[in-house]
């Protein structure tokens, strides 16, 4: 985010004011040890954040004039202590300089009622996952295009790369329109998201493949991707037989952990779905 992104700068001290000014001392975290201003009434004072942050208080109006050099850990402890919420963080992050941090969402998120009708009136086969590429939800029409869906606990990039699965299987021309792009994505998170065991664990479970390790270890531009959406592959369906699919991704603003994966068939018109259940899913492979 540049700073032209944000509120004009000559706002910016006004802001840091009113995030002051509506602070209630009551709920300000380490004002019990302050003595000197144990007792005090009134407002969050460019004085009490300096000694809450442990700083001159010359060093602490730099900060609210977006002047000089002010530290990561500083910026951290001042949104924490102003209650800021993480838009307003991010902002103070930009404002003082630096990146905001990424955000921290949850591995495994409920699906929300409104969410899960929505994806029960799409016409094409979708499904909700997490962060960590699980599955936690998909609609009928996704049970008969990837019968596989229906395991519990059923993980995209797993199913997609491991050898002799059933989900692989349906990927045609898998090592130059799938994997390429599956494996440019788990190269970023390996790296970016380290902290997240989740994502770590489906990169350990992958690589067990001698072919992924292949693919992975051999590509010489090591390419990494933020995401393998919004291409056109080739698949093969069980009502439609082989075809052109557009995946397409989906994310809620309001729920970041997040995303409806959708297939769209390329010129090609979906089938009426059979009535009666669709086809369970065949046993999975074990691990290598």
């Amino acid at each position: 985010m540049a700073r032209a992104e944000l509120p004009p700068q000559s706002d910016m001290p006004k802001i840091m004011r009113t995030w002051r000014a509506r602070r209630n001392l009551d709920d300000v975290p380490g004002m019990s040890a302050l003595p000197r201003h144990r007792h005090r009434r009134g407002g969050l004072t460019q004085s009490i954040m300096a000694d809450l942050l442990g700083v001159d208080e010359r060093h602490y109006r730099r900060l609210e004039h977006g002047e000089g050099r002010i530290s990561k850990d500083l910026v951290r402890e001042c949104a924490r202590i102003l209650g800021l919420n993480p838009a307003e963080a991010s902002a103070l992050y930009v404002w003082s300089g630096h990146q905001p941090p990424q955000a921290v969402v949850p591995q495994h998120p409920d699906v929300p009622d409104d969410l899960l009708g929505m994806l029960h009136r799409i016409g094409h086969g979708a499904y909700w996952s997490d962060d960590t590429y699980t599955v936690l939800a998909y609609n009928r029409r996704a049970a008969w295009h990837w019968p596989w869906m229906q395991r519990p606990g059923a993980n995209i990039m797993e199913e997609l790369l491991a050898p002799s699965s059933q989900g692989r299987e349906q990927c045609r021309r898998w090592e130059t329109h799938w994997a390429p792009y599956m494996v440019a994505e788990l190269r970023r998170s390996a790296v970016v998201d380290r902290d997240n065991d989740g994502i770590q664990r489906v990169v350990r479970r992958v690589r067990r493949s001698a072919e992924v390790r292949r693919l992975w270890d051999g590509d010489e531009r090591a390419e990494m991707s933020l995401h393998p959406y919004a291409t056109v592959r080739p698949m093969e369906l069980l009502l439609t037989g082989p075809v052109q699919v557009s995946v397409q991704a989906l994310a809620p603003l309001a729920y970041p952990g997040l995303r409806m994966i959708v297939g769209i068939p390329v010129d090609f018109t979906e089938p009426e779905l059979p009535l009666g259940p669709p086809p369970p899913p065949r046993p999975a492979a074990a691990a290598p």
